[in-house]
């Protein structure tokens, strides 16, 4: 007879989480559900129980629990959220699965006595986790236990020393497998890519940003970073592919397939002039590298059409940096006569181009002034300045206009004073290739708050300072 106690200890862990241990590592995946069981040496159950550690590549969180011969009724699990500071919840429930794992066990999910329906014939899961509740079967049913969802909210975080307890180990599991769970990532998206209708929902940049911003950009990894841009791109997710193959150039700009990679995803962006300029760069590498036979033929054919691109407006020169350099910041303190510990940057909130950089920032004082400048050849501009106001977000690079460099557009709220309230504002740059410089023009940001593309936007008013 199994007691309350050992029932009431009893996690029973078929829920998405916990990291990835691949073949001859820590993390072994479901290919179905990319679920994957971690191989963690920390036993936190009671003695006869297992501790098993899952990690949902989707939701990015992990699932503990115990496993013990029992009836599986009345478990505890510890989910820990990844995403959101590594946050704990105590879960009671007799199974928590991941929305794919549910998915897939459609029929019924197994315990140690075997399959146990679903009380209903036609179960709906909702949301990253599905807690399911035993009970006894309705008179007639075939097998004495079903299993019911239990449509409760997830409860809250929790801070107590147990829970405080799961958090660190999730934490150093979490970084021991780290690469390993790029690794699993990789080849989830690699099976997945061609399945047009699970591969919408699988994560991708948002996996990608999640994982830089915990774990850093490495050079170690770029080759993965390609090869999932790469599967991103043959799947048509261009946006995805561009912003991942971008960062992989800035930080080395003489990997040539990965401009290969890129301009294929701005042809299939139909944004054709600017992929003739990563064609092009992709051949000159190659050649370069003694490797010109290995050129396929659409590299040769479209970079063709490249004559009317100026030499300096080369299409992967632009970058979006995550700070202002240290030189311009220096400028600015200088300009301003502060300290910049006044000054609060925009993250990704800066554009460069061949050492020159377009910056935004705000002024920590009470009236919360905002700031773009323009920092080339050594020279600092402000070309914009508005109080108060505030950043909506980083600047965005627009392909409307067709040209061989983007136009950056920063969008902001602006208070006017005869108006008493905050309003929408745009500052956009166009590049002017004879200047060798990103011009600001009043005119091209009412051209892009109208929406209209239909007529073509006059530029006259560009200001172009430093470098014209």
């Amino acid at each position: 007879m199994v007691s309350v106690k050992s029932i009431a200890l009893a996690v029973s862990l078929v829920l998405a989480a916990g990291h990835v241990w691949a073949d001859a590592g820590k993390l072994n995946c479901d290919p179905d559900t990319n679920v994957c069981t971690v191989a963690s040496v920390d036993n936190y159950c009671g003695l006869g129980e297992v501790a098993r550690t899952r990690w949902d590549m989707r939701s990015d969180q992990y699932v503990l629990s115990c496993e013990c011969n029992c009836t599986s009724q009345e478990n505890t699990f510890w989910l820990v959220n990844k995403p959101d500071n590594f946050s704990v919840a105590l879960i009671e429930a007799s199974k928590v699965l991941g929305s794919a794992e549910f998915e897939k066990n459609k029929v019924g999910v197994s315990d140690v006595f075997g399959l146990v329906p679903y009380c209903s014939m036609s179960p709906n899961s909702q949301g990253a986790l599905v807690k399911l509740r035993k009970m006894p079967s309705p008179d007639g049913a075939s097998q004495p236990y079903c299993y019911t969802v239990d449509d409760s909210k997830l409860p809250k975080s929790c801070d107590t020393t147990d829970c405080e307890t799961k958090k660190e180990l999730v934490q150093r599991v979490d970084l021991s497998v780290k690469a390993e769970a790029l690794s699993k990532f990789k080849k989830a998206t690699a099976r997945l890519y061609l399945d047009e209708k699970h591969f919408r929902d699988f994560p991708k940049r948002l996996f990608v940003e999640r994982y830089i911003g915990q774990n850093s950009y490495s050079k170690s990894e770029q080759q993965s970073y390609n090869d999932i841009a790469y599967y991103w791109q043959q799947a048509g997710f261009n946006d995805d592919a561009i912003w991942l193959l971008e960062k992989v150039i800035s930080n080395s700009p003489e990997r040539a397939v990965a401009y290969l990679n890129l301009a294929d995803a701005y042809w299939g962006r139909d944004e054709k002039r600017i992929a003739s300029g990563h064609y092009k760069k992709y051949s000159e590498l190659m050649v370069l590298s003694g490797k010109q036979q290995k050129i396929p033929e659409r590299a040769r054919e479209r970079s063709k059409g490249l004559e009317l691109v100026p030499d300096n407006a080369e299409p992967s020169s632009l970058n979006v940096e995550p700070s202002l350099p240290v030189a311009m910041i220096a400028a600015i303190e200088e300009e301003n006569h502060m300290s910049a510990k006044e000054l609060r940057l925009m993250p990704n909130g800066s554009v460069s181009w061949k050492g020159s950089v377009i910056g935004a920032a705000t002024f920590e004082d009470s009236i919360g002034n905002c700031s773009i400048f323009t920092y080339q050849v050594g020279l600092l501009n402000e070309v914009f300045v508005g109080v108060p106001c505030k950043f909506k977000g980083p600047p965005t690079l627009k392909n409307d206009r067709k040209n061989a460099l983007p136009d950056v557009v920063y969008e902001l709220e602006v208070f006017l004073a005869n108006r008493g309230a905050m309003v929408n504002h745009t500052v956009a740059f166009y590049f002017d290739a004879a200047k060798n410089a990103f011009c600001a023009s009043d005119l091209l940001a009412e051209w892009y708050q109208s929406g209209d593309r239909n007529r073509k936007p006059d530029i006259q008013d560009g200001m172009c300072a430093a470098g014209s």
